[in-house]
């Protein structure tokens, strides 16, 4: 019998995370609401890891270990598409836009590149921790590849949902923007998660693979005066790559349910 809680994990882990987020959007929009604003956010960024730490039991602390820190799970033949997807999207994509008449400087660095960069080391560290730590195997030890992989998709996506109520914060910005933006951002997350989870079990469950294209997909994402109609391109670029993934590794995401603890 499978030794992983996966309902209770996303149930604890939205409930910790949106919990602190909700708190964090209301101080957002007090005069004196800053630092309160900011620890709640990172309150709620915490929440999946720490639902990850209670629900981990016994043999799954050696594995979580080995998993985070053992170099040799990672696939040299897997790195140059953890390095090198999302940077080329991103090119692809401006590209494309320049064709619409958008600008082709758009991979210009921000001048705020120094305030951001915490929060792009940060969130994909904590993040991963916990997702792949914990999450993605307590779904594969109940489903088989290609429905974990969805289910954790759209899991994910929602998430982030509290995030569009802090004021401020980049997803309540684009609700100032078109839908389509707001909408993107959804949407964005589903083929990014099912790169993500296919590169993850390629680098044998590889945590630090896991952060490395994590802080890669927020660091291009982030650092770079890229225009939301244009990151609406890297979306179908990336619809476009986890199509062709699970097109042409069909046997991967073919394959039934995993306990990998209990293996």
């Amino acid at each position: 019998m499978t030794r992983y809680r996966p309902a209770i994990f996303f149930a604890l882990a939205f409930t910790l995370s949106w919990l602190p987020w909700f708190g964090a959007a209301w101080f957002s929009r007090q005069p004196d609401g800053l630092t309160a604003n900011i620890a709640l956010q990172l309150a709620g960024l915490l929440g999946p890891f720490v639902s990850a730490l209670l629900l981990m039991r016994g043999r799954m602390w050696r594995d979580f270990a080995t998993r985070l820190v053992d170099v040799r799970r990672i696939s040299l033949a897997h790195l140059p598409v953890t390095i090198l997807v999302m940077p080329l999207a991103a090119v692809a994509a401006v590209w494309i836009s320049t064709r619409y008449g958008h600008p082709a400087d758009q991979l210009r660095v921000i001048p705020d590149l120094a305030g951001m960069l915490p929060i792009m080391v940060l969130a994909p560290l904590i993040e991963e921790l916990a997702w792949r730590g914990y999450g993605v195997d307590a779904l594969r030890a109940k489903f088989g590849m290609r429905r974990a992989t969805m289910f954790f998709a759209v899991l994910w996506a929602v998430w982030h949902w509290p995030l569009f109520l802090i004021a401020h914060s980049y997803q309540n910005d684009l609700l100032g923007m078109r839908p389509l933006y707001v909408a993107n951002f959804f949407v964005s997350v589903i083929p990014a998660a099912i790169i993500a989870n296919w590169l993850y079990w390629k680098h044998l469950r590889s945590i630090l693979a896991a952060i490395l294209f994590h802080f890669l997909l927020d660091a291009v994402a982030e650092s770079f005066a890229i225009e939301q109609f244009t990151k609406c391109i890297i979306t179908a670029v990336f619809i476009v790559i986890a199509g062709a993934i699970m097109l042409l590794d069909r046997r991967a995401f073919a394959e039934g349910p995993r306990d990998f603890v209990g293996a």
